[in-house]
């Protein structure tokens, strides 16, 4: 039986990419069912795909996945980022069902107000251009393409490889420090615009944990980490992982914001 939550929030899936874990997220909206999805850039990567045009079957039965949803009643909003930042063109339309925004406001079952943005906004605040970042942002590129190799190598054996991007990430310094800037920047920028706390993605780092008096909250992604962010039923926010062919909550913070 599906597991139920008020909503949930999925970014960085990057269809259309060798990346992308597709068949993985179709295990788990087969396995989970909400209220509200919010699906907050980078689901279809046009970016790359002027590149090397690619659609596999099963990237094309996700998209089909999400219209099915809508069309049975979940209320779907997309909030485009910057990989398919084409999108941001139907704003204020609805196509089969799902909404499309620039930008998505969340009230949750307690009354806090939580912004949806996809999170590219903030990149020339939390950016210093240095040859150290480029080449960090060029090596972090390199390390993804490696991962899909590696996964679908393991995935014929029946293996669920870990992503060697986000370990070798986990040790890097500036990584580290690029976003616990932008953390903090995300945290800011909600504060300024008078919410309660932020959704986003664009870092493919999940996280739930407050700053200063703000909720920051990260999805994570569907290429490093197959990760969303999920309010249950009675208000709590999880971090949910796929990971062999089941959901874990892998965040499940004490303090979550269950009241105004």
């Amino acid at each position: 039986m599906a597991a139920s939550y008020r909503a949930l929030w999925l970014s960085d899936i990057h269809l259309g990419t060798s990346a992308a874990r597709a068949a993985d997220l179709l295990g788990f909206l087969d396995s989970v069912a909400a209220d509200t999805i919010y699906l907050i850039g980078d689901i279809v990567d046009l970016q790359r795909m002027k590149l090397r045009p690619r659609f596999p079957p099963e990237h094309r039965q996700v998209i089909a996945r999400f219209f099915e949803l809508a069309h049975r009643g979940t209320r779907i909003v997309y909030v485009p980022g910057n990989h398919d930042v084409e999108f941001r063109r139907l704003a204020g339309r609805t196509l089969g069902g799902i909404e499309v925004e620039l930008e998505a406001r969340h009230t949750c079952s307690g009354g806090r107000n939580f912004l949806i943005i996809h999170g590219d906004c903030l990149d020339r605040q939390v950016r210093r251009g240095t040859s150290l970042e480029q080449f960090g942002a060029a090596a972090y590129q390199w390390l993804v393409r490696a991962d899909a190799r590696l996964n679908r190598f393991g995935n014929r054996f029946g293996h669920d490889c870990a992503s060697l991007s986000s370990r070798i990430k986990l040790q890097l310094k500036s990584a580290n420090e690029y976003i616990r800037r932008y953390e903090e920047t995300a945290a800011q920028y909600a504060a300024k615009r008078g919410f309660d706390g932020i959704v986003c993605g664009h870092i493919h780092r999940p996280a739930f944990r407050q700053i200063d008096s703000i909720w920051y909250a990260n999805d994570g992604d569907w290429v490093e980490h197959r990760t969303a962010l999920a309010e249950t039923c009675d208000g709590q926010m999880q971090i949910l992982q796929w990971c062999r062919s089941t959901v874990d909550v892998v965040t499940a913070p004490r303090q979550a914001p269950l009241a105004a």
